[in-house]
């Protein structure tokens, strides 16, 4: 009797202890959240989901409410992602425009692919007029991040990819105002993906195809610079369009939405609102402290505006050493994770590997206003200017700079008469134009200078 009276109160130290131990954690997780959330908040960063949540449209000023919109544009609720659309659009000789494994190389080529794809003419009428509407806004159930509709990734990647083929096709044959419909039509597309116009929610996986579809398009306007294929009209309508383009503030605006989802799932988790048997079955984590979790979220909080951090919008430049930090930060947590990082560890996406293709399809977008206006210099003058200044005003206004660093892109006029524009690139050193190249031939985007003369890997 005596040894069960001692198990007893050593038992009962133990459950002492460890409630003790969970209160603890619990009262420390969610302080540090609360004042993690209050410094946040001071800087006027917004964690409330229902912030990001978009106002109902009228249905008729609404880009997916025009037909098949819709039916094409919108993610079903489970896979095939394919539609009617996208599987009659499937073709080994869409994409790659400007690669070297591009197959049409000739007239007979681009004949070929435009005869086939003319059969798409209604539809992309179909998605021009739906274009006229202001706004983007899917059909669903905001009210929980994992609950919103998202766009059909591989609709608009399909789409677009075929308009870019048309478009290189039209540039082979020697048209450059049907060239020009095409990717007006792929820029206007991107709409869809931001949202138009209050950009709400903006996920990061959205954001990160309007960046790719935006390379697709700049990478597109760059063949036909190649081949002195664009005329003075087309050029001018091209640099208006990218003058508008600024991928920057949607992708950090997808950072954001990232927290707020966060934000959401955790602290609706923690909400005492099941029995712990329902969470138990539910969740199967009942009995890990709540304040790992919050503490977690604190994790997640601080990366996340590490990556806010690493762009400053109002000059509209990249911080590259402050996202390797972070990355290198990241990818710590990822191979050493403990209480405090464990979600973190799987939930943070790498905001740094993001901010790098950003920036690099933002100087794409850049270099492309410059060139187009190089372009214009050169039709007028049989040869391209010294400096980049003898372009203002005639041929382009203001001159973007440099994403990185914030300085004027460099310039130089080669001795067989072209040019090498280029930014200082990832590593914010000036290599004069040399590209560092990887072992399968593709550029390498941390070492070098990023350079408009070479085709997009």
């Amino acid at each position: 009797m005596k040894a069960l009276k001692w198990i007893f109160i050593v038992l009962a130290g133990l459950i002492i202890l460890v409630a003790l131990f969970y209160a603890e954690e619990d009262w420390r997780g969610k302080r540090a959240w609360e004042n993690c959330k209050r410094e946040l908040e001071a800087k006027g960063e917004v964690l409330d989901w229902n912030a990001y949540i978009p106002p109902p449209v009228p249905d008729d000023q609404n880009f997916f409410k025009a037909p098949k919109m819709q039916e094409w544009f919108v993610k079903p609720g489970q896979y095939p992602a394919t539609n009617e659309l996208t599987s009659q659009m499937t073709d080994p000789r869409t994409g790659s425009v400007g690669a070297k494994t591009n197959s049409i190389v000739t007239e007979a080529d681009a004949r070929s692919y435009l005869a086939w794809s003319d059969q798409f003419e209604p539809d992309f009428d179909l998605i021009r007029e739906a274009l006229k509407r202001p706004y983007a806004r899917m059909d669903g159930d905001y009210s929980s991040p994992f609950e919103i509709p998202i766009p059909n990734f591989v609709a608009v990647r399909t789409v677009a990819q075929v308009l870019a083929q048309r478009a290189h096709c039209y540039l082979l044959l020697g048209r450059p105002d049907k060239a020009l419909q095409e990717l007006t039509l792929l820029n206007d597309s991107r709409r869809m993906l931001e949202g138009a116009p209050t950009g709400k929610p903006t996920t990061l996986v959205a954001a990160m195809i309007n960046v790719a579809v935006t390379g697709l398009y700049a990478n597109t306007i760059a063949d036909g610079l190649q081949r002195h294929a664009w005329q003075e009209p087309q050029l001018v309508a091209l640099q208006k369009q990218l003058q508008e383009i600024n991928l920057a503030s949607f992708v950090i605006e997808s950072f954001r939405e990232e927290r707020a989802s966060a934000t959401y799932m955790i602290e609706t988790l923690l909400r005492p609102k099941e029995s712990l048997w329902q969470k138990v079955k539910n969740v199967r984590i009942p009995f890990i402290p709540h304040g790992w979790f919050y503490q977690n979220l604190v994790t997640i909080a601080v990366l996340n505006q590490k990556a806010t951090d690493g762009w400053n919008l109002v000059q509209n430049i990249v911080l590259p050493r402050e996202m390797n930090d972070l990355l290198r930060e990241q990818k710590a947590i990822e191979r050493h994770y403990g209480p405090y990082t464990f979600f973190a560890a799987i939930a943070v996406p790498h905001y740094a590997i993001a901010s790098q293709t950003l920036a690099y399809n933002q100087t794409l977008v850049n270099d492309a206003q410059i060139a187009c206006a190089l372009e214009r210099y050169w039709l007028a003058h049989g040869e391209y200017p010294e400096t980049p200044g003898a372009l203002a005003p005639r041929f382009i206004e203001k001159l973007p700079h440099d994403i990185i660093g914030g300085q004027p892109l460099h310039y130089h006029r080669t001795d067989d008469g072209r040019f090498v524009l280029y930014s200082v690139g990832w590593n914010e050193v000036d290599d004069g134009g040399k590209v560092v190249l990887k072992e399968d031939g593709s550029m390498d985007r941390d070492k070098g200078d990023w350079v408009w003369q070479y085709p997009v890997k």
